[in-house]
């Protein structure tokens, strides 16, 4: 007989197997199998990527790894214990799903489970078993949770609700949709991920100053959320996401200087600039070895033996690079420039500019409209004769125009603001390809070796395609930007940032 209802509650206390002998045994012959116990170790990124996507990763034993989703496993693998990226499993259907939903981070173990079981069967006064059920413990640490789990057989409802009935003296409360999922929210894991800086919340009429201030605030925190990750090198992303932060409150500071003293500026823009400066090697490694697989490609495997030594010398410099970032990140000088940062930023505001007064939603327009124009100007001014850092400038332009629709996008109109970043994404995607073949290939010109032939062939082979990849993405550059600066776009930015009024939200 198919099972056509189940319930599970959570139990108030443990109960062993006479209780629920002695608590429905006057009703129904019970009959308890021998209990069943596993351990797990449930594995998510930083970011809990997995279980904000609804997906578990939980190690069995030393070797096999469960991906469930929902209330089942939906695929499993044989890999070792010390795997934490995607690309060091066997091909699978978990090594894909990882590969779509953390990308290039790790994942690491954030909690341990330990699991009990018992199944029992009731029957009635006639042999026939009238429903089915399981004991249930969960453990993590020295907290435990019980369940007790109840399914009806068809044609026996009755005796189901007899025997939830008499078992109404055990149970605490209804549990929906049991699953591993759920034990582990009842077992207050299901916040996985270190909890970021609170989110950043603008009004139009709040001071300049106060804003720009209480968004300062915000970043440095997330920059220091980052560092950890650095030290102990669990993944390329926390650096990328530490100099994405860092970035943006640097560009935040220069945009809206205006409002904040100079005094501030003159304590806080070379502390941040040095600190910036400090990561940029890695990060050039990291790119660099993150494409490993598509340069590869891109050579015939004569260049093989040349590749390999290339890599090896880049992996080690990599190595030796983490290492003293990683120092320096520990260091006093670096606690105390970011804490000296933190403070200068977090201090009262001073309102000692015009502008540090002024409504920030009327200032966001009014640098928003003036950046615009000025990346219209340096567009109309290029030309295919135009220098490459004629281009450099363009992307770097972009970039704070992007940042500064980012920075007050929840004052801006929706969804004009939505179509507008979508073209602007699609437009720095052209500009960031072209910045990215030529630092490649001047961070290729700091291997040049003359004592290795091999890998000076493979580096002048690389180069070569690089810098054909690069022509070809800078003269996609000027009809990119044709594209975007259209009539309709003037007339888009006129009407998202132009308007005085604060109520716009088409």
């Amino acid at each position: 007989m198919n099972p056509v209802l189940e319930t599970t509650w959570l139990l108030k206390s443990v109960i062993e197997n006479n209780d629920l002998i002695m608590t429905i045994g006057k009703d129904f012959v019970v009959e308890i199998d021998a209990p069943i116990s596993s351990e797990m170790t449930v594995y998510d990124d930083f970011d809990a990527n997995l279980w904000n996507a609804n997906h578990i990763l939980c190690r069995l034993d030393k070797q096999i790894f469960q991906l469930h989703k929902n209330s089942s496993c939906i695929a499993e693998v044989r890999a070792a214990a010390k795997t934490r990226f995607w690309w060091d499993l066997p091909d699978s259907d978990v090594k894909d799903t990882l590969k779509k939903i953390i990308r290039l981070r790790a994942v690491m173990p954030v909690a341990s489970l330990r699991l009990y079981s018992s199944h029992f069967s009731l029957r009635n006064s006639d042999d026939k078993i009238v429903a089915k059920g399981q004991l249930s413990q969960s453990i993590v640490g020295e907290h435990s949770l019980h369940y007790l789990t109840l399914k009806e057989m068809r044609g026996y409802n009755k005796c189901f609700s007899q025997a939830k009935k008499r078992l109404k003296t055990l149970l605490d409360r209804e549990v929906p949709d049991f699953c591993l999922k759920t034990m582990l929210i009842e077992q207050k894991l299901m916040g996985t991920a270190k909890q970021g800086p609170p989110p950043v919340h603008l009004t139009p009429q709040m001071p300049a100053e106060i804003a720009v201030r209480t968004m300062a605030v915000a970043m440095i925190a997330q920059a220091i959320l980052n560092v950890d990750g650095v030290v102990s090198d669990t993944d390329t992303v926390f650096l990328h996401q530490f100099r994405v932060s860092v970035r943006k409150l640097r560009s935040l500071t220069s945009l809206l200087k205006k409002s904040l003293p100079p005094s501030t500026l003159e304590i806080v823009a070379p502390k941040l600039s040095d600190i910036a400066g400090k990561t940029s090697r890695l990060r050039d490694l990291d790119v660099f070895l993150l494409e490993k697989d598509s340069y590869r490609t891109l050579l015939p495997e004569l260049h093989e033996d040349g590749l390999n030594v290339l890599y090896t010398l880049v992996e080690k410099q990599r190595q030796q690079e983490n290492i003293r970032l990683a120092r320096y990140f520990l260091s006093s000088k670096f606690q105390q420039d970011i804490a000296e940062c933190k403070a200068e930023l977090a201090a009262e505001p001073a309102f000692s500019t015009p502008m540090s007064k002024e409504p920030v939603l009327s200032v966001a327009k009014s640098l928003l409209i003036r950046r615009y124009r000025k990346i219209l100007s340096m567009s109309m001014q290029l030309n295919a004769t135009s220098d490459d850092e004629d281009v450099h400038d363009i992307r770097k332009e972009f970039k704070k125009f992007r940042y500064l629709i980012e920075f007050f996008i929840e004052l801006l109109p929706k969804k004009r603001t939505s179509r507008l970043l979508a073209q602007l994404k699609r437009l720095q995607l052209t500009l960031g390809q072209f910045n990215d073949y030529c630092v490649q290939i001047e961070f290729l010109h700091g291997f040049d070796d003359d004592s290795q032939i091999e890998m000076t062939k493979a580096l002048s082979g690389l180069t070569a395609i690089l810098h054909h990849k690069q022509i070809e993405t800078r003269n996609q550059v000027e009809a990119a930007l044709a594209r975007f600066f259209t009539d309709e776009m003037a007339m888009e930015i006129e009407l998202a940032f132009g308007a005085k009024s604060i109520g716009d939200k088409t």
